[in-house]
């Protein structure tokens, strides 16, 4: 005996049939000892398919063992995370300097204007020339301005993206071990592309450098270490980068 679920599972709506491209759906199903039992199957939209169920339990090892070979244990992460603190830190000290000078130029040029415009007022120079060499200082000037504009976000283009990443592959870790399937549901839906049910057997995709820590898992010695049950990220590790609580939400996490 079989009946439709009214409400929505973890893995529903994440994955696609490999064979016909319909949505996964979810149902409950009763066993022939009254047992119940979550099972996902292809919801047949787009024709005819030949895909059997899949039980819930064995989706979401499948899921796990993938979270797992794209991780990295708390001893890579941790040393990771502190390497890119020391980075920011010397990238921030070295770019002090040039911000600096880039500022102390865009006064000099400000001030030059100023100087310009009380010689054309005092009648010292024409306006021609008063016009085209007004025209070539601010240009000086915003062009300087949007160099330290740029300067100044330099740090964040690689810091943040890689510091979000090793914080994902650390969260990665973390649910491997998680029995909480909704939250591995929306962390595969921040991280994967294409995820797919075919054969009973579920996969998805992921962009490098997630493919790459996964190609050389054999190459870290302690790869292979599941993150305890009981460990999470931290809460600064939560709010980094992240406002829409896409990673453990902190009400889950031991302090």
């Amino acid at each position: 005996m079989y009946r439709r679920v009214k409400h929505i599972f973890p893995f529903t709506g994440l994955f696609r049939c490999g064979e016909c491209g319909s949505m996964i759906t979810a149902q409950w199903a009763t066993g022939k000892c009254g047992g119940k039992y979550r099972y996902y199957r292809c919801t047949k939209k787009k024709g005819l398919c030949s895909q059997k169920y899949l039980r819930e339990e064995s989706l979401a090892e499948q899921i796990k063992e993938r979270l797992q070979s794209i991780s990295l244990c708390e001893a890579y992460t941790d040393y990771m995370l502190q390497k890119i603190e020391v980075l920011q830190r010397e990238e921030n000290n070295a770019s002090h300097n040039v911000l600096k000078n880039l500022s102390h130029d865009i006064k000099t040029s400000d001030e030059r204007l100023d100087r310009l415009v009380e010689s054309y007022l005092d009648g010292d120079i024409p306006k021609n020339i008063y016009l085209k060499k007004k025209d070539s200082i601010m240009r000086s000037t915003l062009a300087l301005k949007e160099k330290k504009k740029d300067f100044s976000k330099q740090g964040k283009y690689w810091v943040e993206p890689l510091r979000e990443w090793v914080l994902d592959t650390k969260q990665a870790n973390f649910l491997s071990s998680s029995t909480d399937f909704k939250e591995i549901s929306s962390f595969i839906k921040k991280v994967g592309t294409n995820p797919r049910v075919s054969d009973k057997t579920a996969c998805f995709s992921v962009p490098s450098p997630f493919g790459f820590v996964a190609e050389s898992k054999a190459l870290f010695p302690l790869a292979s270490s599941r993150a305890p049950a009981a460990r999470s990220l931290s809460r600064d590790e939560v709010s980094f980068c992240d406002p829409t609580g896409n990673r453990t939400p902190i009400s889950r996490m031991k302090t």
